[in-house]
């Protein structure tokens, strides 16, 4: 049986010339002989065998010209350039503000310590030059000072445990004083610790997947917040699936939005 010719007992065995491309036709055999045309497609738009296979093969070479670019393609590499840049920035514009805060800070404790140890320098040269004289005075023999010598040594003897108190008195104070520059030192660094845990929040906040900021290609227009639900996925792709013409079924949709929502958790 030659399957080229029409098997209908009265068109005379004639060749299958005919398809029938109209896009309205509901007869189930759309290849067929001439006198098949005349009775089931006679105002219907049809091609011959040989321009449909020529136009179905012209059409399956142009969809196979569609390309994709590729990820290393020299767009997708500008834009990882930009993004290696834009991060680089925004890590050195916070390098610079905290070093900026740091060297500050420093400053400011340097400069109190700094007003600490001059104190503590001055007490101590003035109690030098207070105990220096008397020093040198008590190595000699008592015997053979003179009288004003003496004199001031039995003064000094008299007033020492006043000059001690006043000289243990200054102590106490130069040491809260340098406990008052570390009590600073400790609040200021204590604040930036709380600047950059506040800053690391506000980072993972923005940064989780249902808040992640996506501009809609228009440089004009504020981003909004967007989240995919995996039923708009489906969706998408359903749509890529040759716009619908073969949509998912009932088992493959529900086993694609168990294998999206997997994904997202």
């Amino acid at each position: 049986m030659d399957i080229a010719l029409c098997q209908n007992p009265n068109h005379d065995s004639q060749r299958l010339k005919y398809i029938c491309v109209d896009p309205n036709c509901n007869v189930a055999k759309r290849i067929g002989c001439a006198d098949c045309f005349l009775d089931d497609h006679i105002t219907h738009i049809r091609k011959t065998t040989a321009q449909f296979k020529e136009q179905v093969s012209q059409s399956i070479d142009t969809i196979s010209q569609v390309e994709f670019s590729k990820a290393n393609s020299s767009p997708q590499k500008d834009l990882d350039c930009q993004i290696d840049f834009e991060l680089e920035n925004c890590i050195e514009n916070i390098k610079s503000r905290f070093l900026a805060i740091k060297n500050d800070l420093k400053s400011q404790i340097d400069s109190d310590m700094l007003k600490v140890q001059d104190n503590c320098s001055q007490f101590k040269q003035n109690m030098n030059n207070e105990l220096n004289p008397f020093k040198l005075t008590i190595e000699n023999e008592l015997p053979s000072l003179n009288q004003y010598e003496l004199n001031q040594l039995v003064k000094f003897y008299q007033e020492a445990p006043k000059i001690h108190k006043h000289y243990s008195k200054a102590s106490e104070l130069l040491q809260d004083e340098k406990s008052k520059v570390k009590q600073k030192k400790q609040k200021h660094l204590n604040k930036m610790k709380s600047i950059i845990q506040v800053l690391l929040k506000e980072f993972n906040d923005l940064m989780t997947t249902k808040n992640v900021q996506i501009d809609d290609c228009s440089e004009y227009e504020t981003p909004q917040k967007y989240t995919m639900s995996p039923n708009k996925m489906i969706n998408l792709v359903e749509t890529a699936r040759s716009t619908r013409r073969f949509p998912m079924s009932q088992s493959q949709k529900k086993y694609f939005l168990s294998a999206v929502t997997k994904k997202l958790d």
